[in-house]
């Protein structure tokens, strides 16, 4: 091998070594926490076809703030209520979720279809989630939701 050939590749040893690589697409924590975030958006969905208050009280914040599609203001208290009523949704299916990390606050952008009951037309609910991480996991802490009109 000739000096500059040498030369030539003892350079491109060093640039690799000082050059910053390219990120992997979906790898690291912001990625792993969109993942985390979008299992328990899923968790509380199903939450309430299951009436299963405990799954919800474990991810909404002691301070959570909110409101539904009809625009009614509620708290934990009042989300936990609702989870509680019966009859519970017979579905509950989440179409599309985007989440956005922000050191320990994760914003997630939702599309989810429901229904009530077997013979109710599935509904479109559209919603956008606030979580913060606390030292016992990620707590939803603000959630607003609306019905577009087709």
């Amino acid at each position: 091998m000739s000096k500059m050939c040498l030369s030539v590749l003892s350079m491109l040893i060093c640039a690799m070594g000082v050059v910053p690589r390219p990120a992997v697409a979906g790898a690291g924590p912001a990625e792993s926490t969109a993942k985390d975030i979008r299992r328990l958006e899923n968790l509380y969905s199903q939450s309430f076809v299951t009436g299963d208050a405990h799954v919800a009280e474990r991810l909404l914040a002691d301070d959570f703030i909110g409101f539904g599609s009809s625009g009614k203001p509620s708290d934990k208290a009042g989300m936990l209520a609702e989870v509680r009523t019966l009859p519970h949704q017979v579905s509950a299916k989440i179409t599309s979720i985007t989440v956005r990390v922000h050191g320990n606050t994760a914003i997630a952008l939702g599309t989810e279809d429901d229904a009530s009951s077997p013979s109710q037309a599935v509904s479109h609910r559209e919603w956008l989630d606030t979580w913060r991480r606390h030292a016992n996991g990620w707590r939803m802490v603000a959630s607003a939701e609306i019905e577009p009109k087709n």
